[in-house]
């Protein structure tokens, strides 16, 4: 059982950077497409975190925050995947505002490959209360996921919504 929340997420300025990646190469490209996203971000004027967006909702130190936008399945094959790191201006581009639908998840379930139960539980919420997938769905880092214990809260998968 998944609890699923809604939020209103701001317009935000990203800089960002896209593959095309299957799940294998995913894990092997992601690492370093958000530390060179976040090397970019620091010299446009700030890498912003998690203090800087309230609607996370992560208490305590501040954290960078990266978003990755996932155009397909990359555990069906070969897919676009953009990592985007927040800026206060001079991004490479605009994510609008918009509400998502959304669920935490801990480091053991991403362990445990649970994910896409997630995926698919989230897809039916959002069916199931008359909403419809407006764009893209997403993964919302926000602490560090390596040092992170089996049952801390590690990142937030989100669906935008209409």
């Amino acid at each position: 059982m998944v609890e699923i929340r809604l939020r209103d997420v701001p317009e935000q300025q990203v800089v960002t950077e896209t593959g095309t990646v299957d799940q294998a190469g995913l894990q092997a490209w992601m690492p370093g497409a958000m530390a060179r996203v976040a090397q970019r971000a620091r010299a446009a004027g700030g890498l912003l975190g998690t203090t800087d967006w309230p609607f996370v909702e992560r208490p305590g130190p501040d954290e960078p925050v990266f978003v990755t936008i996932y155009e397909g399945n990359p555990n069906e094959g070969p897919t676009e995947v953009e990592v985007c790191a927040t800026v206060a201006a001079g991004g490479d581009r605009t994510v609008p505002a918009h509400r998502e639908a959304y669920v935490r998840v801990t480091k053991s379930q991403v362990m445990s490959g649970e994910l896409g139960g997630v995926y698919e539980a989230i897809e039916k919420w959002i069916s199931d209360n008359g909403l419809a997938v407006a764009h893209a769905p997403r993964e919302v880092y926000w602490t560090d996921f390596h040092a992170a214990a089996p049952g801390d809260e590690v990142f937030d998968i989100a669906f935008p919504v209409s």
